[in-house]
């Protein structure tokens, strides 16, 4: 009974790709055009450089859980893979990854707020209003990812009607000359500029790993996560390119760069002032309501290097609901400590900031992720035909594409980086006298996991037999 009680507070195809999808739109969609204005029209050639490049990182997430599938997904994947130390780093990067860009989602959030209450202009105002309804949405993520998942359908819905709306009818009032009168503003050569707009524009498609970190609250993970991983990206790709590019043709370069509710500007610009408000309430709606998916994100990573004796036990904690609840109330409070740190009296450069900081900490887990797919290919004795080829391929063009986003970023992701990396030297050191084991014996996070049984690594011949044959 309690078997059948878990499996019905999962989620199915239809929730997952929703979630997928607005995961990524949510923690971009809806400043995103601000932010690219800084760059200018130009930015086109980013959005299609990044979506090729994470094109290939969804086949090769989607590929990788498909004959490997793991508790915790692609990122928990890397630690089988590569060894415990490379797994607690990547997970640490991830980790803070996905908390820090929360703290975006809801500044995003509240910046079209602000279009109903120009008191949250102040940023003491804005600040409180995002810890008030950060913990709000750590009150429904403590129900369960069922609950998450028909919260989800709803406002994902909400944002379509708002994408889609202004992609779609906006065009019949784009207006070409002011869009390539802003072509490139940067002062720097295309080459530069697309390059910067690549990495800027990379942050739209963070969460294209969404279904597969979710996969212990799925429904059939093995064939519905793929599939939500490819219809999500598709679909928020085009709702991307086409929103963005024509809010470039309709609202002038000097108010756009400015503004903190871009979609609801547009919207009164073309319609009126009560259209603005109606896409705003429902980009409120969308927006916000991304916060809970990117909460179940934000705690299986934890759960399961946790339980694989990498993170403390506290983020394996779990509630009746399944829900890793220590961890939630965890990052809420660090959430709550950065969105006090980056007040800023611009809504858009604190979001800015703070999307730096986060694309900072995904990178690298999205390079070991792209790696590890060959390397399991081989350990299960599948480094045969074309699919090796091509596959192995894949991963080499994912590595490059994250090399380019990181270099396009500038020096500061590159910065915060190094001291990341450094700071997994001590945390590993710590891990290991707990143990009081040499690394190499530790029991990877997917051989603890009856989800991931039979597979096994390059490193899985380290690994203590009586601990296997516990199991």
């Amino acid at each position: 009974m309690g078997s059948n009680s878990q499996t019905t507070n999962r989620m199915g195809l239809t929730a997952l790709t929703i979630m997928t999808a607005s995961n990524m739109m949510g923690s971009g969609v809806f400043m995103l055009p601000s932010s690219l204005a800084q760059i200018g029209s130009i930015s086109i050639w980013g959005w299609a450089l990044t979506f090729c490049g994470v094109l290939v990182l969804a086949l090769t997430f989607a590929k990788t859980n498909q004959i490997s599938p793991c508790q915790g997904g692609v990122i928990a994947h890397i630690g089988l893979t590569f060894g415990p130390y490379i797994g607690l780093q990547t997970t640490l990067y991830y980790w803070l990854a996905t908390w820090i860009g929360n703290c975006a989602l809801l500044i995003s959030g509240v910046g079209y707020l602000a279009f109903f209450f120009p008191i949250l202009h102040h940023p003491l105002y804005a600040a409180g209003t995002c810890i008030a309804i950060l913990w709000l949405f750590v009150a429904l993520g403590l129900q369960g990812a069922r609950v998450v998942g028909y919260a989800q359908i709803f406002t994902g819905s909400c944002m379509l009607a708002v994408v889609l709306g202004i992609g779609v009818l906006g065009w019949f009032h784009f207006d070409a000359h002011l869009y390539m009168r802003s072509y490139n503003v940067t002062q720097q050569n295309s080459h530069h500029a697309i390059l910067s707009a690549a990495a800027i524009s990379l942050w739209g498609f963070l969460g294209i790993e969404s279904a597969s970190v979710s996969s212990a609250q799925a429904i059939n993970p093995k064939r519905n996560i793929p599939l939500a991983t490819i219809l999500g990206l598709t679909l928020a790709a085009l709702s991307y390119v086409s929103s963005s590019n024509v809010i470039m043709g309709i609202l002038p370069h000097s108010q756009l760069i400015d503004s903190t509710s871009p979609f609801a500007d547009t919207a009164r610009t073309l319609w009126g002032t009560t259209a603005g408000e109606c896409v705003s309430a429902l980009a409120i709606i969308a927006c916000l309501g991304a916060m809970p998916g990117w909460q179940i994100l934000q705690t299986e990573v934890p759960r399961a290097a946790a339980e694989a004796g990498l993170f403390p036990r506290l983020f394996a904690a779990t509630n009746r609901h399944g829900v890793a609840y220590k961890g939630l109330v965890c990052t809420a409070c660090l959430m709550t400590g950065v969105i006090l740190l980056t007040i800023s009296p611009n809504l858009e450069q604190q979001f800015r900031t703070i999307i730096v900081l986060a694309i900072s900490a995904s990178l690298i887990p999205y390079a070991f992720a792209a790696l590890s797919l060959p390397v399991t290919m081989v350990a299960k004795k599948l480094n045969r035909g074309r699919q090796f080829t091509l596959y192995s391929c894949l991963s080499l063009l994912g590595l490059a594409f994250v090399t380019t986003a990181l270099l396009g970023a500038g020096t500061q992701p590159l910065f915060w980086g190094i001291i990341l990396q450094m700071v997994t030297i001590p945390l590993y050191l710590l891990y290991v006298m707990r143990q009081q084991t040499p690394p190499q014996s530790v029991t990877p996070p997917c051989l603890m996991s009856d989800r991931c049984a039979g597979h096994r690594s390059f490193i899985a011949v380290s690994v203590d037999p009586d601990a296997v044959s516990k199991e």
